[in-house]
């Protein structure tokens, strides 16, 4: 009988259709795959985390302000909010000085998981990134929001 030959390790192709925005994309899938697992005990979504830090961070901006602010599409920003709403995490205030604008703001429910989501997605940080040097990651941080600044450059309404 013939002896085979051990098999070598595969390596995932290379390709030239594999370029820098399929890598972005994968390590974004990647990341997404793991803040949802580890948020999921709080019954709550990446979206819906990255949104409540928009609103904390917005001070009563509009629910339009939120879509554009996050890439949304308005009507998947209204299917959220309402969520959110439902849940007690978000409030929507009719603006004093324009009573045609809501404003969105965090009930003290949605302080209080928006907390506890923050303590989780810093320990899922620590967790992948915790080895890489500071500097490295301000690098990357630049570099992700100069590219995002591209993006929406192009973004077609």
């Amino acid at each position: 009988m013939p002896v085979k030959p051990e098999a070598k390790p595969q390596r995932a192709p290379t390709s030239p259709h594999r370029g820098f925005g399929n890598h972005a994309v994968r390590l974004g899938e990647l990341v997404l795959a793991r803040a949802e697992a580890a948020l999921a005990p709080l019954d709550l979504k990446a979206l819906a985390y990255d949104t409540m830090i928009c609103i904390l961070d917005g001070h009563g901006m509009s629910q339009q302000d939120l879509s554009r602010r996050l890439g949304i599409y308005a009507p998947k920003m209204v299917g959220l909010l309402d969520d959110l709403e439902k849940r007690g995490l978000v409030e929507r205030k009719i603006n004093p000085s324009d009573r045609r604008r809501h404003e969105l703001v965090l009930t003290t429910s949605g302080h209080d998981i928006l907390q506890r989501a923050a303590v989780i997605g810093a320990a899922l940080e620590e967790e992948l990134f915790g080895g890489i040097p500071d500097k490295d990651k301000a690098h990357f941080i630049a570099l992700v929001q100069q590219l995002e600044a591209r993006v929406r450059m192009h973004e077609v309404d």
